[in-house]
């Protein structure tokens, strides 16, 4: 085979690598802003971690959008794809958010970090049924305008 007959080979081959490149996974759907209050007896939940999962197929965990509670029981969404969360169905989890990182170790201060993490979940316990996506109740359908969707908890 002459090297001009090889270069063409290489160009198809190259070519089709293109054309099939493009016939992977769907484009997930549009990300919103989105945001929201976490309430337990209209008294806001802080520290908590938000988590929305899409239920459209086709799609892992790059769709999946977390945000945590400030002081002030408020969250805004992001997901691995950026800022904000796919328009779609999803339930939607809340639990206790994880203790900070710099708060892990044995160090007087980040000893001092945990108990000031402790002492700010208040409001507490979040109900066991809104932790796992077996058990909550909780299903949102995030609109193409996007917006606020508060969250009503019990304990």
């Amino acid at each position: 085979m002459g090297s001009e007959q090889r270069l063409w080979n290489v160009g198809i081959l190259g070519l089709a690598g293109l054309v099939f490149a493009g016939c992977g996974k769907p484009e997930p759907p549009p990300r919103v802003a989105v945001s929201g209050l976490v309430t337990i007896g209209g008294k806001p939940v802080p520290s908590a971690l938000v988590t929305f999962y899409p239920l459209f197929e086709g799609f892992g965990g790059e769709v999946i959008a977390e945000g945590i509670t400030d002081g002030e029981g408020r969250y805004t969404l992001a997901c691995p794809l950026g800022d904000g969360c796919c328009v779609g169905l999803h339930k939607v989890t809340v639990t206790d958010a994880p203790s900070p990182d710099d708060a892990r170790e044995q160090s007087v201060e980040a000893q001092a970090r945990m108990r000031a993490f402790l002492r700010s979940l208040t409001n507490r316990p979040i109900g066991r049924d809104f932790g796992t996506l077996a058990t909550t109740p909780l299903e949102i359908e995030v609109t193409a305008e996007g917006g606020s969707y508060d969250l009503q908890l019990t304990h």
